[in-house]
């Protein structure tokens, strides 16, 4: 067994918000104690459990009192209480002098802000720990006057795979990750700011984030998202026992980006990888939290952690390997609706917590430390003037060799980075904290001045899929100047300069005259306002969203309109990022809308924005490939998915990626993209297997799909039906002959002539059932496509089922597959009546290269056959081949009814012929639960009985288990005869 401490980790559970109230979504989650667990509500899985270091229940049992979320019984958890487990062991641990880190992890929307920032009095784990550190530090220099407590700050964010220093202003430029056996990973060149109060760090840490919004447009990365870093370095020098001492503390708090919402089925949501694939980062992060987890276990096979996978866990290989007392944060929703996401966090927390890390203490000497830099600088300056290199100060053990000229870099690196701890050493603390609190008095003034002209000069916000970036970019229109929007290279220059996808030279005109926002578009320019793309001349007015170019939008705010309005009891509505977006996808509020709807819905508002970028970028770098959003039936459920289309105008092939796979795509597009922007020539080799807009010819791709009711199996019926091939446009692509029969055990197929109907459904629970799925054929494929082949996917099965390869327009596969589910289930019956099978029919394309001579561009091929400023939305609707499904199984069961009825009229004949007063029961219930010979049987037995009574003379006897023959008998025959009617 690894020896330390393991990682703590804790999960904690958030109200709904607004989005899931709406789609009326229950309650998947409760906790008992450390133990968290979780059920599938729709899916039926089993409830599965987690057992973390602690698990806060912060759903309900609260009240507000005066704006804080006060516990009102004993299972709510609030701040302090994370406080109280979490922070103030950090607190004491940083205080020790030993590095700590905390980690925040979730997708977005379920919490991450609240429990390590908060809002109002609702204080989260690092202003309570910034606000207690400053405390402390005042009272321990008010005993020793003598001693220095310092402070330093720093926030740098990665985005793909770069590290960007977000103290750095306008200067962004990627800094290095560099290496030293002493020192492990560091940035190369990342500005340390001291710090004097928790007031300083939220100033510097609105200047952090305000310069991430501003390059998050230059970079493309409006519908992405980083990682951030902020670390907060606490040096106490104190005398101890007569000399000088040093006590350093390295704090960390880690803001992951949150993996997207992960795919449907079972399989993807088995692993750890599960949404961790759209970006490298998380990806890494996932293997080397495996790996450390596999160490913990302890064994004679050495593990290889892959710290150098990524930047985020170079970075991080302190907090989650080495010398660091490390505390995780999961942040959940305990909607229904958010099941899968949920699950993958906890999946991802319950690996954590396995890691072991072991710290200790940072304390030496003050002058020790300074002699050791100076003669540290002193050997590596010998190095680079020539002397004997020795690797190993900037080389792992485990590293594999390195060029000279790599060795060269790190050393110059090494370097500089000791000089600076030197140099900062030495110099007086209160003239490097006089320096940035000039700083921050002028940031203050800035903002100051903007909050001010904000209340009476119009201008535009900005709105950011992240909430905490909305509202950081501000641009005034004075009164009767006319304002210039477009790109930098605009001669005479742009009096607003903008950045990004789709953005012209010179893009619009804005002008304030009058109170009135008046807006001229150019020739080109892509813009909207309030989702309607729009061109010449027109008003802005207050509250408007604006789009210009792909993914610069703003809201216009005009005070004098908002004032007017507030005057006259109008309210305006706010509106998100996502509600912006999705007004631009026509998608409508989707109030009324069911669970599934709402998931597509909201699948679309996400995908729409990212479909114009990736188009905007294929058409920048004349890629000759085109996205869409496509609509396709989702395996084992009744309800649709969103899918991206990929088409190659360069072989006519197009593909289908699912929702992770073009996300993860994006990322490599959007860093291919600045590379073409930034004028790196080296987009242009990336290799085609590489390439983000390539897809291999060779790979399988739908051809189309066929949905077909399972609804009859309920009944033990067989159904037999040739279904309409329709790709995700809607067009026809050929048949499928698809069958299904239900069995006896011995393989042979249940008929007419066996004695057994189901009159239920329910009444299977308990037994076994089998049925056999026959695909004898296809027909009418299309030419362009071979190996062709069909699978689908049971019920729970995890694994695909398929068809063998045939190739021709008239495959013959015969197919013929035996499924079994002993007992049946209500699971399983539920299955049957709610959902169909949708069976994908599969092939190779044959590439159909461009015609010669055609030179026509990206931009000019899809403006020849789709309009780029609105995404095509494709529908394929398998709810027609369902219902004919389904009334082929209600006519069975009718023509069933009708044949009870006729039994029993021919039973009432009977005994209207006899004479007979009374039929019994028995017989009576014989017909109703019987097939349709043994109905003829009971009607043949009975009149036997009236004949045998007659010769005994007492036809007219009546019995306790009678029914009169002229009333009740002709009540149970009409009842008989409205459920069949209702049947039909």
């Amino acid at each position: 067994m690894a020896e330390g401490e393991a990682v703590k980790v804790a999960v904690r559970v958030r109200p709904f918000n607004g989005r899931e109230i709406n789609m009326n979504a229950k309650v998947c989650m409760r906790m008992e104690g450390a133990t968290t667990y979780i059920s599938d509500l729709d899916g039926g899985d089993e409830e599965k459990f987690f057992t973390f270091d602690y698990s806060y229940w912060s759903y309900d049992g609260f009240e507000d009192i005066d704006g804080y979320l006060t516990p009102s019984n004993d299972q709510y958890a609030d701040q302090k209480k994370v406080f109280d487990d979490v922070g103030v062991g950090i607190r004491d641990n940083s205080w020790n002098g030993f590095n700590c880190s905390l980690f925040a992890y979730g997708q977005t929307g379920s919490g991450k802000s609240y429990s390590i920032i908060g809002y109002g009095p609702n204080k989260g784990v690092v202003p309570l720990y910034c606000e207690d550190l400053f405390i402390k530090m005042a009272e321990l220099q008010k005993v020793n006057p003598d001693n220095e407590y310092q402070v330093a700050f720093s926030m740098l964010e990665i985005y793909n795979e770069s590290v960007f220093d977000l103290l750095a202003g306008k200067q962004r430029k990627a800094l290095k990750i560099r290496q030293s056996k002493q020192r492990g990973f560091f940035v190369q060149g990342l500005k340390k700011t001291p710090v004097g109060s928790y007031i300083e760090i939220e100033e510097r840490m609105a200047e952090g984030t305000a310069n991430r919004t501003v390059a998050s447009t230059k970079m493309n990365a409006t519908s992405s998202r980083a990682h951030t870093v902020v670390e907060l370095t606490l040096i106490q020098k104190i005398k101890q026992d007569g000399a000088n001492m040093t006590k350093t503390s390295v704090v960390n708090l880690v803001d992951l980006a949150g993996s997207e919402r992960a795919g449907s089925t079972g399989a993807t949501g088995a692993t750890l990888k599960q949404g961790a694939a759209i970006n490298k980062s998380l990806s890494a992060l996932g293997n080397v939290i495996a790996a450390l987890a596999k160490e913990s276990e302890g064994g004679r096979t050495k593990v290889v952690i892959p710290f150098r996978d990524s930047s985020l866990t170079m970075i991080l290989k302190n907090a989650l390997g080495g010398n660091s007392k490390t505390v995780m944060i999961a942040a959940l929703s305990p909607a229904s609706v958010n099941y899968e996401e949920t699950l993958s966090t906890l999946r991802f927390a319950d690996r954590a917590k396995q890691i072991k890390t072991k710290a200790t203490v940072n304390e030496s000497p003050t002058d020790k430390l300074i002699r050791e830099l100076k003669e540290e600088n002193d050997k590596l300056k010998q190095m680079l003037e020539g002397g004997v290199i020795d690797k190993s100060m900037v080389k792992d053990d485990d590293e594999e060799d390195i060029s000279d000229e790599e060795v060269q870099a790190r050393l110059q690196a090494l370097m500089d980075e000791s000089n600076a701890e030197k140099a900062s050493m030495e110099q007086e603390w209160k003239d490097k904290l006089e320096e940035a609190q000039k700083a921050i008095e002028a940031l203050k003034e800035e903002q100051s001045r903007k909050q001010e002209m904000m209340k009476t000069i119009p201008h535009i916000t900005n709105l950011n899929g992240d909430e905490q970036l909305c509202g950081m970019i501000v641009y005034f229109f004075e009164d009767g100047k006319e304002n210039k929007v477009g790109t930098k290279d605009s001669d005479p220059p742009n009096d607003i300069v903008l950045s990004g996808l789709e953005i012209e030279s010179s893009h619009c005109l804005i002008t304030h005259s009058a109170a009135k926002l008046l807006m001229v578009v150019a020739d080109e320019a892509r813009v909207y306002v309030n989702g309607e793309y729009v061109s010449g001349k027109l008003e802005l007015m207050h509250g408007d969203r604006l789009l210009l170019g792909a993914n610069n939008l703003f809201t216009v705010v005009n005070p004098a309109e908002r004032e007017a309005a507030e005057k006259a009891g109008i309210e305006y509505f706010k509106f998100t990022y996502h509600d912006a977006m999705s007004e631009i996808q026509n998608l409508g509020s989707g109030d009324d809308a069911q669970k599934g709807e709402e998931l597509l819905q909201e699948d679309i508002a996400v995908l729409g924005p990212m479909i114009g970028e990736v188009n905007a970028m294929s058409c920048a770098m004349n890629k000759k490939v085109k996205f869409d959003i496509v609509i396709m039936p989702e395996e084992g459920k009744r309800r649709k998915k969103a899918m991206v289309s990929m088409f190659s105008y360069l072989t006519s092939c197009s593909y289908l990626l699912s929702r992770e796979d073009f996300i993860s795509r994006k990322y490599k597009m959007e860093e291919m993209y600045q590379q073409f922007v930034e004028g790196d020539e080296s987009w242009e080799s990336v290799p085609a297997s590489e390439d983000p807009f390539v897809e291999d010819e060779n790979k399988e791709t739908t051809i189309g799909t066929v949905s077909i009711s399972l609804k009859s199996l309920g009944y033990l019926f067989e159904q037999e039906q040739m279904l309409t091939i329709t790709n995700y446009q809607g067009a026809a692509k050929g048949e499928l002959r698809v069958e299904y029969y239900p069995v006896k055990e011995d393989g042979s197929i249940i008929t007419e002539e066996d004695d057994i109907f189901v009159d239920d459904p329910d009444t299977l629970v308990g037994q076994p059932l089998r049925f056999s799925l026959k695909i004898p054929y296809a027909r009418g494929i299309p030419k362009r496509f071979e190996n062709v082949f069909c699978r689908y996917r049971f019920f729970l099965d995890t694994d695909t089922t398929s068809t063998g390869q045939v190739t021709g327009q008239n495959p013959e596969f015969g197919f013929s597959q035996t499924h079994s589910c002993t007992p049946v289930t209500d699971q399983f019956i539920d299955y049957l009546e709610k959902t169909s099978l949708v069976i994908e029919v599969v092939g190779t394309q044959i590439p159909t290269p461009m015609k010669a001579g055609d030179e026509r561009t990206t931009k000019q091929l899809m403006a020849s056959n789709f309009s780029l400023n609105q995404t095509q939305l494709a529908l394929m609707d398998p709810e027609k081949q369902i219902i004919m499904g389904e009334l082929q199984s209600t006519q069975r069961r009718a023509k069933k009814q009708q044949n009870k009825l006729i039994k029993v009229q021919e039973l009432l004949d009977a005994a209207n012929d006899n004479e007979s007063e009374t039929i019994s029961v028995a017989d009576l219930q014989k017909i109703l639960e019987s097939n349709a010979d043994s109905m003829g049987i009971c009607v043949a037995v009975f009149k036997m009985k009236v004949s045998k009574a007659r010769e005994e003379g007492n036809l007219f006897k009546t019995t306790a288990k009678a029914v009169k023959t002229n009333e009740d008998v002709k009540e149970v025959a009409d009842q008989t005869k409205s459920k069949a009617c209702t049947i039909l």
